[in-house]
């Protein structure tokens, strides 16, 4: 059945974006800068904007939307090992990551490996790997947006994907990372406002104490609270260590990195996004699990728990502020999407197009082929997407963990190891991207657990090939010494 009221307030949020998405395209193709606006808006967000940003780019359907439904069904202490996991990975990557690469003033992380390692295989590989990592990603967030769209239009759901998809690469498409910059901003106020108030809505609707209702939860749901009671301990682990690397390589969160003004508000964004997320993210779950076992039993079950946050949203407001609720839920879902779309474009447009294939292209044929591949990589994965997975958690942490597998070694060891060499970072990045996969996909292990067996392979192997080859030239070192300076 149709929401009106919802329905009304989702497409005038979905409208503004795209014109938002065209104002910015103006702008793009008047300057001068193009493709530095495009990719990286101009390398001036500031502290305050970019850390907004950040967090909205990594608070999407997945944990937001998806947070209620997957903890009441895989336990609360999955949830929070993958919560803290992604906490604990802000800090690692402000430590870690977040100066060099600012002041290697790269586009992308593509882009800086080559320049760490000066070897053609980065070209291709690596773009390769984000491409294939971040559509893994996108099918999670547009199955998220496509459920929203049937829940607020009474259209099936393979109709509301096809929608939403459109609309997502739309103002992608036109208006690059300024475009996504400006929404994530908006979409970044939206969800810390909207999930404030979802959260403060049900603690003013607890139909007993707190203490009470949650233990209530527990009678209903007795492996809500125990650890290793829906899935091994494995899977706890593996996806504390997925999130506990992420942030350091998962491209649409490093770059954001690159847009920042300077090296120390690149770090400091990404700790403030830090407590950001993690406030909301705990503060909302911890709040609304108790009340799933009021629903109708009949509702659930014919509901995809992915959606149940919604359903019990509807129990504490009336339908206009439900429907500006659904839509701060899709601005979650969009402002990681959109920053996906923009990676996976980028990899193809500037590191394969004009990295490998076209050198000297200008940045009117670049923007133009990143475009047309946005639209590519976009109907490809909606067509893909139109079976969705079960949890949309697990899929989403999967991809993750294939980059982290493939990435974090070469990039982590490139920027801090002076041995680290090419053979080294060749054969670390292969022997995780492979082992993952093959892992991921010729074995029936615990969910996410495949990046406790593709991470450690992956920096044994790089460490063990670059101590028993060459080691890079000094003018690679001088480079690595340029990183960490104060600029």
């Amino acid at each position: 059945m149709m929401k009106i009221i919802e329905l009304s307030v989702v497409v005038i949020y979905l409208i503004a974006l795209i014109i938002l998405g065209r104002v910015t395209q103006k702008r793009i193709s008047q300057s001068q800068a193009g493709v530095e606006e495009y990719y990286v808006a101009g390398r001036n967000v500031g502290t305050g904007v970019n850390s907004l940003a950040m967090m909205a780019a990594l608070g999407s359907g997945g944990s937001f939307m998806a947070g209620t439904g997957t903890a009441f069904n895989l336990g609360l202490p999955f949830l929070a090992w993958m919560t803290v996991g992604s906490i604990v990975g802000f800090s690692v990557a402000s430590v870690l990551v977040a100066k060099p690469l600012r002041n290697s003033r790269k586009f992308t992380v593509s882009e800086f490996l080559n320049d760490r390692y000066g070897h053609i295989f980065f070209k291709v590989a690596i773009p390769i790997v984000i491409i294939i990592g971040s559509a893994m990603y996108l099918m999670s967030q547009m199955t998220a947006g496509g459920l929203i769209a049937s829940y607020v239009t009474g259209l099936s759901y393979q109709w509301g994907l096809l929608i939403i998809t459109v609309v997502f690469i739309l103002y992608v498409s036109m208006g690059g990372m300024l475009a996504v910059t400006w929404t994530n901003i908006l979409q970044g106020i939206m969800m810390v406002a909207l999930i404030s108030i979802i959260t403060l809505g049900g603690i003013f609707h607890f139909p007993i104490r707190w203490s009470e209702f949650f233990a209530n939860t527990f009678a209903e749901q007795p492996m809500l609270g125990a650890v290793g009671g829906t899935m091994p301990i494995t899977a706890y682990l593996g996806a504390f260590v997925t999130w506990a690397a992420a942030i350091c390589v998962t491209p649409h969160l490093i770059m954001r990195i690159f847009t920042s003004s300077n090296a120390r508000s690149a770090k400091l964004s990404m700790n403030i996004s830090m407590l950001m997320y993690g406030s909301l993210m705990l503060a909302s779950t911890f709040v609304l699990v108790p009340f799933v076992p009021l629903l109708d039993s009949s509702l659930l079950e014919a509901t995809h728990s992915d959606m149940w946050l919604l359903l019990i949203v509807e129990q504490f407001f009336p339908a206009i502020l439900v429907g500006v609720i659904t839509a701060g839920i899709m601005a979650a879902v969009m402002s990681t999407t959109d920053a996906l779309l923009l990676a996976v474009s980028s990899a193809f447009a500037y590191d394969l197009y004009k990295g490998v294939y076209k050198p000297k292209a200008t940045h009117q044929q670049i923007l133009r082929a990143s475009a047309i591949f946005t639209w590519v990589i976009g109907i490809t994965v909606m067509f893909i997407t139109l079976h969705p997975p079960p949890f949309l958690v697990v899929l989403y942490t999967a991809a993750v963990g294939f980059m982290v597998a493939a990435l974090f070694a070469p990039l982590v060891f490139g920027i801090w190891w002076r041995q680290a060499n090419s053979a080294g970072a060749i054969t670390g990045l292969s022997v995780g991207a492979v082992s993952f996969m093959v892992a991921f996909l010729g074995f029936e292990l615990p969910y996410n657990s495949e990046i406790l067996i593709a991470l450690p392979l992956s920096i044994i192997s790089m460490m063990i090939v670059s101590v028993w080859t060459q080691g890079p030239s000094q003018n690679m070192l001088d480079r690595m010494d340029h990183y960490h300076q104060d600029i």
